[in-house]
């Protein structure tokens, strides 16, 4: 029997930058989100940005909510995971 081989991969890391167009560099930056496994990656698959980091969020975290206070010039982002009780404190 043929070994079986999942081929679709997908990136490690939602990245967030805070970038500004190269050719425009004091215009206002926007928030740009891309999927890689590494910064290096990420960064070079915008090569025509001045970037910034913002964040790094783990692909397979089932909860992510990513916001920016536009008036404090901030970016939030709430990740989070199941929540499991050991079997001690539940109350079934």
């Amino acid at each position: 029997m043929a070994d079986h081989q999942h081929t679709q991969t997908r990136p490690e890391f939602t990245w967030l930058f805070l970038a500004t167009p190269k050719h425009h560099p004091d215009s206002t930056p926007i928030v740009m989100r891309i999927d890689a496994d590494s910064e290096t990656a990420a960064r070079a698959a915008l090569p025509g940005w001045i970037l910034i980091f913002a964040a790094k969020i783990r692909t397979e975290s089932p909860y992510t909510f990513t916001w920016t206070d536009a008036n404090r010039a901030s970016l939030w982002s709430i990740m989070g995971g199941e929540i499991s009780l050991p079997l001690e404190a539940r109350n079934d």
